[in-house]
Parts: C-alpha cells; sequence; structure tokens
C-alpha cells in the first residue's frame, strides 16, 4: 500500500511539473488587426498586434497577399514594444490580406480593401454649361470603363449621366447646370473597379452660377 502511495504520488508530481511548461506552449499566439478595412487608392493602413510575450524585440514577419496571388510572400519583419504590442504602416495598391508570424505561430487573417482614388474638376463654364474632367487612379488602368456623375443633395444622389474612362483612365464630359449651387461627384460602382477594387467615389465639387 505505501509503495502504491509513494507511486502515485510521484506521479503527480511529475505531471505538476510537466503543466507549466505545456501551458506556456500552447498559449503561444499573436493577433493582427488593421486600423481600418477600407482604404482609397495612395492612402496607408496601420497594422497592429500582440504577441503572448511581453516582451520588447521580439521578431514579428508580416505576410501579405494581394489580389490575383495564391499565396503569402514576406512583407517586413518588425520588433515588438514593451507588453508584446507591434505595429506596422502599409499601402496596399490593391485588396491584400495580411497575416503575421512569430517563433513558429501564425496569427489569424486580415483584409484591406481598396478604392480607387477618382478626381473631379471644372474645367470652364460657359452660361450654364459646365465642363469638366474626372481621373480615375490605381496601380492598373481602368480604359473602358464608366463612371456615373452624379448631383448630390440632401434628399440623395441623382445620377446625370455615365461616361466612358479613356486610355489614361480619364474622362472629360460637359453637365448642363441648374441655377444657383450644384454639388457633383463621379462614382465608380463595383462592377466597373473589380477585380481588386471596390466602389469609388470622387471629391464632392461645389459650383455655383
Amino acid at each position: 500500500m505505501r509503495k502504491t502511495l509513494m507511486l502515485l504520488f510521484a506521479l503527480l508530481g511529475a505531471m505538476l511539473v510537466a503543466a507549466p511548461a505545456a501551458t506556456a506552449d500552447s498559449n503561444k499566439a499573436i493577433t493582427i488587426s488593421a486600423s481600418r478595412p477600407i482604404v482609397v487608392y495612395g492612402q496607408s493602413v496601420t497594422l497592429s498586434g500582440k504577441v503572448s510575450m511581453p516582451q520588447s524585440g521580439q521578431k514579428v514577419d508580416i505576410l501579405a497577399q494581394p489580389f490575383g496571388l495564391s499565396t503569402m510572400s514576406a512583407l517586413s519583419t518588425v520588433d515588438t514594444a514593451n507588453g508584446g504590442q507591434w505595429t506596422f504602416v502599409t499601402k496596399p495598391t490593391i485588396q491584400t490580406t495580411y497575416q503575421a508570424q512569430w517563433k513558429g505561430q501564425t496569427s489569424a487573417t486580415v483584409d484591406v480593401k481598396v478604392r480607387p482614388a477618382i478626381t473631379l474638376t471644372l474645367v470652364s463654364m460657359k452660361g450654364r454649361v459646365g465642363t469638366f474632367t474626372t481621373t480615375a487612379t490605381a496601380a492598373r488602368a481602368f480604359t473602358g470603363k464608366f463612371v456615373n456623375i452624379q448631383r448630390v443633395t440632401s434628399f440623395g444622389t441623382t445620377t446625370l449621366k455615365k461616361v466612358t474612362l479613356d486610355a489614361s483612365s480619364t474622362a472629360t464630359f460637359k453637365i448642363r447646370l441648374s441655377h444657383g449651387r450644384s454639388r457633383l461627384r463621379v462614382v465608380m460602382p463595383t462592377s466597373q473597379a473589380a477585380p481588386g477594387y471596390i466602389t469609388g467615389f470622387s471629391n464632392v465639387l461645389m459650383v455655383r452660377r
């Protein structure tokens, strides 16, 4: 009986010694998040996260998978700050999936979608007819794609016309304006921005006549 008790105590002691190591290994993890889920082409997004070891100087590998590619590739390596926190600022040029790795552990993934950068400019006014130009900018051209010209009011938006972009992703067009103040914008729907981009909006341009 005494031998049996001694054997049980020995096994219990071995389990107590091994438990902390197993727990520490299972708790080893890394997280990732993005400061915003959508950016306009040319804008930055901040990726951040935390490793389970609250020490500075830990190496975290940042991976990226731009739209159209099938695998993740190395983007950068950053060091953790106090508390195991890490941050990284990047400019996705197309919809991109990000992931972080640390000591053999891999985070979940986070997606950042991208809108084309669209501008709207008044070229000239002749009577009630305004001549405008719009340009859509991204990592590829939008030749042959269309955009909608909209009037913006307190009641919503009204599409005035549809124009097609040329080889430089630009279009020049005329709009007959009503008296007083008009607020105009350009919208490229996702059907035209895709693949890799979502609906884009220009600045709202105020025109008085």
